[in-house]
């Protein structure tokens, strides 16, 4: 089975070596696309990118190799519980965006909220109403909102399309926002890559109920737990439950759809292969 698209493909890069540091290792192992956290994800901390690491960015005479970059907000955010009373929540995510604009990217990644006791249609309503907050905060910026499906794990909503699209829609901003899909969550909320005819139905399910269009970028993993399993755990490419034959078909039939563009952010383990490897296996037709 060949490859159709000609989708960017790259992973996300820790910033220890400085943000700089992220995008000089990107392009030294063929990466096109990029993931990165501005901050801390597991801190409760507030950190805006310094106009110095913005220069360094911008000058950096491989920048142009980079083709799509986001940030992905902090794991702390659950936009589906009320806010604090310092507004962290808010204030958080609105810096990564303006922390995007900064680096030159395209957006931020924001996961669906979670219950956790509470109602779940009081948990939705928090979290469109959060995420509007947001958008009224950022006005006027040019990155993107992305809003990432999940494996339906717990208490996660958004799992299935049309509850992910239920919840897209009742954010009214479409111009700003986006989506991330995640092709290891999806798979573990029910969706089946592995055979042609499912995966076309899965992705004409997600382009009729938020549009393939808004597909911002593709979380491109493969996963540890069978389908329909409700867990989130990542693998590497072709050595999970999805296997190279199902992310070859995903591909596939996402450019049937219109996505042959989108980039692929790889998010796997390396526990068998390199982000190196992994890349041109995927730039490569999927040969591992």
């Amino acid at each position: 089975m060949k490859i159709k698209s000609t989708n960017p493909v790259g992973a996300h890069f820790p910033v220890a070596k400085g943000f700089l540091g992220a995008f000089e290792e990107a392009v030294s192992i063929g990466a096109e696309a990029m993931q990165i956290f501005a901050k801390s994800p597991m801190q409760a901390r507030l950190k805006s990118v310094t106009k110095e690491d913005a220069e360094a960015v911008k000058n950096f005479p491989d920048r142009n190799k980079i083709k799509s970059l986001v940030v992905h907000a902090s794991y702390l955010l659950n936009f589906a519980k009320p806010i604090s009373p310092d507004g962290y929540e808010i204030k958080s995510l609105t810096e990564d965006v303006f922390n995007a604009v900064a680096l030159g990217g395209d957006g931020v990644i924001i996961h669906m909220g979670k219950s956790v006791g509470m109602d779940k249609n009081e948990a939705i309503k928090n979290y469109v109403e959060n995420i509007k907050k947001v958008i009224k905060e950022t006005n006027g910026s040019r990155a993107s909102i992305i809003l990432e499906n999940t494996a339906g794990q717990g208490s996660e909503f958004g799992f299935l399309f049309e509850e992910f699209g239920q919840i897209y829609r009742a954010i009214d901003d479409n111009k700003r926002v986006k989506i991330c899909l995640d092709t290891a969550h999806s798979f573990a909320a029910g969706y089946d890559w592995r055979d042609k005819g499912l995966a076309e139905k899965a992705l004409l399910d997600l382009d009729k109920n938020i549009g393939i269009k808004n597909v911002a970028c593709v979380h491109f993993n493969d996963s540890k737990k069978p389908l329909g399993s409700r867990v989130d755990r990542h693998e590497d490419i072709g050595c999970g439950t999805i296997g190279l034959v199902g992310l070859k078909t995903f591909i596939n039939e996402l450019a049937d759809c219109g996505g042959e563009n989108i980039p692929l952010i790889l998010e796997t383990p390396q526990g068998h292969f390199s982000y190196e490897e992994q890349i041109l296996a995927v730039k490569s037709g999927l040969q591992i």
